[in-house]
């Protein structure tokens, strides 16, 4: 399984609507535009990807800041909040 942290920076509030319904589907929300979403296969993201780039086709290109950061198990295991207490685990 692969997980991904996902953030995005849209300035249309329309579009960062639909954006957040859709990543809420699957993912967990963390922050107002920052999801944690865990993936069984690449075919699933990249179908999300293809579902992002749908949603965002309209959209100025400068508007269209979506990032995935790929999180493995060290890299999780080492994350933490500001308090020092872990993330959820994915």
């Amino acid at each position: 399984m692969k997980h991904y942290l996902i953030c995005f920076d849209i300035q249309d509030d329309k579009v960062r609507a639909r954006l957040s319904r859709l990543l809420e589907k699957v993912g967990q929300r963390v922050q107002g535009s920052v999801f944690e979403c865990s993936f069984k296969t690449l075919d699933r993201k990249l179908a999300l990807e293809t579902q992002i780039k749908h949603i965002l086709k309209k959209s100025p290109l400068e508007e269209r800041n979506v990032r995935f950061y790929n999180l493995n198990k060290d890299t999780i295991k080492q994350s933490h909040d500001i308090h020092g207490n872990p993330i959820a685990q994915l």
